[in-house]
């Protein structure tokens, strides 16, 4: 199923079933995909107005960052569905014989290893999003500043859910070595897009005097 082509109810009946995909995942990245439209929206109505003109490169680089982030974002919404259901048929290769649990060891390390991959870089465009945000809050139309704001909330939220899912393929991953660096990874991760949600939910709150 290709949600990118559906109506969203269908996607939002099919989260909510009981079937495995779309997941958490999937809906992490739906939810940094919804935060970078507030974030888009702030942008656009500051674009073109004579008041911000010295910030209008500014503003169009970041409607155009956002607006990748925003398709890569629906694309890994998809990918993790592929990427769960890989996983799932490598849990259940035969393993009956020395040489097929070998083949299914390393069958299930290569599909977890891309999972894993992949929610990282879901982790790294929440960040993304979240840092176009903050920059907005500095220049844009503040009469969108709690658009803005959205934006961030909902990129630290997604941030969040993505390290959720990372953590649940890190329980069943083998390489340690590997495993380590992933974990830093989206720390890191976590710990940046709290910060600059953090640093615009104080601006936005310092404007709204509330």
């Amino acid at each position: 199923m290709d949600y990118r082509s559906e109506p969203l109810m269908r996607y939002l009946d099919d989260a909510s079933a009981a079937r495995p995909t779309p997941g958490g995942g999937s809906v992490a990245a739906v939810a940094a995909a919804l935060a970078s439209t507030m974030a888009s929206m702030a942008a656009g109505f500051t674009l073109g107005k004579e008041k911000f003109k010295a910030v209008e490169p500014d503003i169009q680089a970041a409607i155009a960052r956002l607006a990748d982030l925003r398709g890569s974002l629906l694309d890994m919404a998809h990918e993790d569905m592929a990427a769960y259901e890989a996983v799932m048929a490598a849990y259940r290769l035969p393993k009956n014989t020395d040489a097929e649990k070998a083949a299914r060891a390393e069958a299930v390390r290569r599909a977890t290893k891309a999972s894993l991959g992949l929610v990282l870089r879901v982790l790294a465009a929440a960040r993304d999003v979240a840092e176009a945000s903050r920059r907005l809050a500095d220049i844009a139309n503040p009469n969108l500043l709690s658009d803005v704001g959205v934006a961030a909330e909902l990129a630290l939220g997604a941030a969040r859910a993505a390290r959720i899912n990372a953590a649940v393929n890190l329980s069943g991953y083998s390489d340690a070595a590997d495993a380590s660096a992933a974990c830093l990874a989206a720390d890191a991760a976590v710990a940046e897009t709290e910060r600059l949600a953090g640093e615009t939910r104080g601006i936005v709150v310092k404007h709204l005097g509330r």
